[in-house]
């Protein structure tokens, strides 16, 4: 047996085998059908060559479960109207982001990043610092070794061209792509503020 996927069972099924339970009482006859579900969807999921492709663990849990109690409800010659009314509390939504979204997230980083690229260097650093890294005002201010002011300032400044450059080029998925490679900023020479 794949000890990757006797792993994958351990890290993304074991957590949420008692609410799987809880939900399979809903539809299941007894506890002995909830086990039987539950050993099957571990069988099925250990039968699995690879689970690379699972990006949500937990709707692949309970979709994998619920397909086992609809392969045993279309078995049965019987099925409780209260099963099937409960059966639809087994879906989980699937929260990955599609293919598309990832593409368009990727392509709006890359643009803001050439944004971000045309401020002025110590403006350009305390940007990174605060919104790319996620610094403190107090934190920049101590790793970059400037005053609370300046920091405050250049952050003030930062935004400002920002909103210039995004005011200039535009923020439309077109723009981005075929208008906007922003042109490095020609440096200023003797500023003391920059």
């Amino acid at each position: 047996m794949d000890t990757e996927v006797i792993d994958w069972i351990t890290i993304n099924f074991l957590p949420h085998e008692a609410e799987l339970r809880r939900m399979l009482r809903r539809v299941c006859t007894g506890p002995a059908e909830i086990d039987d579900v539950i050993q099957e969807a571990c069988y099925r999921i250990l039968s699995t060559a690879s689970l690379t492709h699972v990006r949500d663990p937990k709707p692949f849990v309970f979709r994998t479960a619920k397909n086992i109690v609809l392969d045993r409800i279309r078995r049965d010659a019987v099925v409780s109207i209260e099963a099937m009314s409960n059966l639809d509390e087994l879906e989980i939504e699937d929260t990955a982001p599609s293919p598309e979204r990832i593409v368009f997230a990727r392509n709006e980083l890359k643009w803001v990043i050439g944004l971000v690229a045309n401020l002025p260097n110590r403006c350009k650093t305390v940007f990174q610092a605060r919104r790319i890294h996620g610094l403190s005002q107090q934190e920049t201010v101590k790793t970059l070794s400037l005053s609370d002011s300046v920091v405050e300032h250049e952050m003030i400044k930062g935004m400002r061209l920002m909103s210039e450059m995004i005011a200039r080029y535009g923020m439309d998925q077109e723009d981005r792509d075929t208008k906007f490679i922003p042109r490095k900023r020609a440096s200023k020479k003797n500023n003391v503020n920059d």
